[in-house]
């Protein structure tokens, strides 16, 4: 049984066929399939395998090995027993953070990677942060650009025998359907973020959906987003979404900035 269904997960799954391995089900909590329509399909006639939309594995039953598991409909509450000898848990991507949470620097809810801002500076000085351990499951390629992104940066940081260390900043925060944005923090005069974007993790399906940018009590910018939103994959943006005017007032005092839908 393969817990989820977004592209990390079907990959899973055919990795098991070619192993030999039958995959009995796979479950997902949404009411349809995280992946792109093109890759769900292929990999369904592929694998013939049924997927349980707007479900949960509450249940995983087995002693000295897995037996089966019991998983729940999250709108009729009914349950059925799987067999099985083997669960695969994917996607709801935690990031490696032990070393990060063990050295005492701030982490982010949302992400539970360490709170960076732009320059992917962490609370603690001298230690940056960069790739999946600030947003986990992105692609490789995104993840070594933040490495570009930032080394400059480490560099400087190193040759300079007493670095001034950046205060104030204020909080950007996702809000609902997003569950988590990165970079975290806002601090006037700080670069753009790699590749010039935010990235978004989105806890819904959204069509035709509308970026919207709230500060200090009002709305301060808009961006209907070219393509749809869905679970299970980072949603990309425009760091010019967030206006100047929002960059040169962060201050803790004047509260977040929040990014959400309209």
């Amino acid at each position: 049984v393969v817990v989820g269904a977004e592209p990390v997960s079907w990959s899973a799954a055919l990795t098991l066929r070619r192993a030999g391995c039958r995959v009995a089900l796979m479950v997902s909590r949404h009411a349809r399939t995280e992946a792109p329509a093109a890759l769900a399909v292929g990999a369904t006639a592929l694998l013939g395998t049924p997927v349980a939309h707007r479900a949960r594995v509450v249940r995983v039953i087995g002693r000295r090995r897995v037996e089966a598991v019991e998983i729940e409909h999250l709108d009729t509450g009914a349950r059925r027993t799987v067999p099985c000898d083997t669960v695969v848990f994917t996607g709801d991507w935690i990031p490696d953070h032990e070393l990060a949470r063990a050295a005492g620097i701030e982490l982010d809810p949302g992400t539970l990677g360490p709170l960076v801002d732009t320059a992917l500076r962490t609370s603690r000085p001298g230690i940056f942060a960069a790739g999946n351990l600030l947003h986990p499951a992105d692609t490789a390629d995104v993840a070594a650009l933040d490495g570009r992104h930032v080394a400059d940066r480490v560099a400087a940081r190193l040759a300079d025998p007493r670095p001034a260390e950046p205060a104030g900043g204020a909080r950007l925060i996702a809000a609902p359907p997003f569950r988590w944005v990165a970079p975290g923090l806002l601090r006037p005069g700080d670069p753009a973020p790699p590749r010039g974007r935010l990235l978004l993790w989105s806890d819904e399906f959204r069509t035709a959906a509308r970026l919207v940018v709230r500060h200090d009590g009002r709305i301060v910018a808009e961006h209907r987003l070219p393509r749809a939103v869905r679970p299970g994959r980072v949603l990309s943006v425009p760091w010019s979404v967030v206006p100047q005017s929002a960059i040169r007032t962060a201050d803790p005092a004047r509260g977040p900035v929040t990014i959400g839908l309209g």
